[in-house]
């Protein structure tokens, strides 16, 4: 059976638990996972960019806001913090204000990048024009995301003593939205992340834009998809936030696992809409797994690159069982620690042999229903993008 097909009477769903609390033992800093130098024939690196540097291409201030994951959807000046001890075991962050990372001249270099990978455009169903695996040409946007700096400050925005780390999946490193004048498709359709955390990169300057808009359902997930399917993808206002980005350079960061968002087409401008998207997950090999098989299906790095990515979780697991426990294991509790192991890599050869399935999938505007990334239907397709036509 090809990995594009679904059979869903052969397939088990794979559904995680996100309700049972964790006990002590699965509070534990797992080492970063570095996939630095994986490199792939067909994403060649390109040697002619600056180095990255942070004392030269960062600037960070801080967002003026935070807003929590609560039936609210309060605004606080922090995020409360994670305690393990007192039974907070995840980040309450649902997304903040706009703010910044890159300084100007931070800034500059992520534009000439994103604009010599224009050639690498492609697009399907869910995102008409977008680039991918930039992480495997590019050194600079490597070390931009896995930078050190960045990911201290990402951790304390979530109010989390687990430190974050970018992404197992080095495809998805510096992910690019382009967004043309087009008023009938949407830059991107409703969905929830297939990674935990990101951070979303305003690359243009949408002064003379209409339209575009990142749009936020201030729901609880379950309920937002519900209503994406009540209404057919056109939620009413009273439900939606209208994130404005406050200018070229600002950034916004989310925990897009736990929140539905799209983007709105384009209904005019002078350049694209740009949006460069960094992912991020916690070197707790213990949290909830977010990271989705599925929604990569269609990459031909996917494969190797989930396997890393469990092969990381089963090791840091191990690691953790090898360690000094406070107390002494019972047999029960080291059959429930290997078991756990032992879950994540059954259910990562299973995505892989198609028995299995974690889709979340996309609302598909087309066919006014949701849609996953290995149906038949799916295609992705080189899109050709001429730079002097757009403004750029």
């Amino acid at each position: 059976m090809s990995k594009h097909t679904v059979n869903t009477d052969q397939q088990r769903h794979i559904q995680y638990n996100t309700d049972v609390q964790p006990e002590q033992w699965q509070y534990f800093i797992g080492d970063v996972f570095d996939t630095g130098d994986l490199k792939n024939d067909k994403y060649p690196l390109v040697d002619d960019e600056p180095k990255y540097d942070p004392s030269i291409h960062l600037n960070i201030v801080e967002p003026e806001f935070v807003v929590l994951l609560n039936n609210n959807f309060q605004r606080v000046k922090h995020a409360p913090a994670i305690d393990f001890e007192q039974g907070v075991y995840k980040s309450q962050v649902a997304y903040t204000a706009p703010f910044r990372i890159l300084s100007d001249e931070g800034y500059k270099v992520l534009k000439s990048i994103i604009k010599r990978e224009f050639i690498n455009c492609e697009g399907d169903q869910r995102q008409p024009n977008r680039i991918r695996h930039i992480g495997y040409r590019s050194k600079w946007i490597r070390d931009f995301n896995r930078c050190p700096i960045v990911l201290e400050f990402l951790t304390k925005l979530c109010g989390s003593n687990e430190p974050l780390m970018a992404t197992t999946l080095k495809s998805s490193y510096s992910h690019t939205n382009i967004g043309l004048v087009d008023p009938t498709k949407n830059i991107d359709q409703w969905h929830v992340d297939s990674v935990p955390y990101v951070i979303i990169i305003l690359a243009c300057d949408m002064t003379n834009t209409i339209g575009g808009e990142l749009q936020l359902i201030e729901r609880e997930k379950q309920e937002a998809l519900k209503l994406i399917a009540e209404y057919n993808g056109e939620i009413p206002d009273e439900y939606v936030q209208n994130i404005d980005f406050g200018g070229a350079g600002s950034v916004i960061f989310m925990q897009g696992c736990e929140i539905a968002h799209r983007v709105k087409p384009v209904l005019a401008g002078t350049e694209p809409r740009l949006t460069v998207v960094n992912s991020y997950m916690s070197r707790n090999p213990f949290v909830t797994e977010k990271t989705r098989y599925n929604t990569f299906v269609y990459e031909p790095t996917c494969d190797y690159e989930f396997t890393l990515h469990k092969a990381w979780r089963a090791r840091e697991q191990l690691k953790a069982l090898m360690m000094y426990d406070k107390d002494w294991p019972s047999k029960e509790n080291l059959i429930k620690r290997l078991n756990l192991v032992i879950n994540e890599l059954v259910d990562c050869r299973d995505l892989l042999n198609g028995t299995a399935t974690d889709a979340i999938g996309f609302y598909d505007a087309k066919k006014k229903g949701m849609s996953a990334y290995d149906d038949t239907n799916f295609k992705v397709e080189k899109k050709v993008v001429n730079i002097q036509e757009t403004g750029m």
